[in-house]
């Protein structure tokens, strides 16, 4: 249970989240008709249509949840979590899988991941779809039996999700099936093109490893990114004036355009 108190100070903290945003369209790659949580206000919220964010407000004294994908009493509410002051971290933008907020020395900064990437909780950064799975962005929280939403699994052939209520409920086919999206059911393998392949990877979250400097000269103020001076695979952030070294998941590059880590093919040589 969050105490009104505590509300009031998240809600002047996630006033800060605004720092970034102007690049990023937070209902992009989202269905139609998802609620997504404001970063300026934790009773307003955001309505996506056709890839736009239409602004609503919940009445007074309610608060806007994501995952519930409606406005509650102060006592039920999940606001976005806020930086902490020291350290660097990150964590997701409710309900988008491909947006997350960039955490360093308690300054937010919203990211968003390019080309189907996702973002993975467990590593701190984008990392490719098959190990984190996330398909939030896709489920509403209308139900229709007339039209249920079934979602193939990105990490195996056999999963799949069902869209209950706004949210993804995990399934596994019989031994022996695969998820066939074409029928929305479970078929033989011969039937289904179904590709996944994941590696054993040991990757290091940033908010488990203490920060590297980047040794760079940053500038006063603001969010800023630039490549690394000797590596494809890592790049800097610098946040008013402090820089840290920041590395790509294994198998991606730092595109200084972009100012992302992304596949090796998408990025300008």
């Amino acid at each position: 249970m969050i105490k009104y108190s505590q509300l009031l100070t998240l809600i002047s903290l996630a006033t800060l989240l605004g720092v970034g945003l102007a690049d990023v369209n937070i209902c992009s790659n989202v269905v139609d008709n998802l609620f997504l949580p404001s970063l300026d206000n934790c009773s307003d919220y955001y309505l996506c249509v056709g890839g736009k964010a239409v602004p609503r407000s919940c009445s007074s004294g309610y608060f806007f949840d994501a995952r519930k994908q409606q406005c509650v009493g102060v006592s039920e509410v999940r606001c976005l979590p806020t930086c902490p002051a020291q350290g660097l971290s990150s964590f997701c933008y409710d309900r988008t899988c491909t947006k997350y907020v960039l955490c360093f020395g308690g300054e937010p900064v919203l990211r968003e991941c390019a080309d189907g990437l996702q973002y993975n909780a467990e590593t701190d950064r984008c990392d490719f779809p098959q190990y984190v799975d996330c398909v939030d962005n896709l489920c509403v929280r209308q139900n229709n039996v007339d039209n249920i939403v079934y979602v193939a699994s990105k990490s195996k052939c056999d999963r799949y999700y069902v869209c209950l209520d706004g949210l993804p409920v995990n399934q596994t086919c019989a031994s022996g099936l695969q998820f066939n999206p074409e029928c929305d059911c479970c078929d033989f393998p011969s039937h289904v093109n179904c590709t996944v392949e994941t590696l054993q990877r040991d990757i290091k979250p940033f908010s488990r490893a203490p920060p590297r400097s980047g040794g760079i000269t940053c500038p006063d103020q603001g969010s800023h990114f630039f490549a690394h001076k000797t590596r494809k695979d890592a790049y800097y952030y610098c946040s008013n004036g402090k820089s840290v070294t920041l590395d790509c998941t294994p198998g991606l590059v730092y595109d200084a355009e972009r100012e992302e880590c992304r596949e090796p093919q998408f990025v300008k040589a």
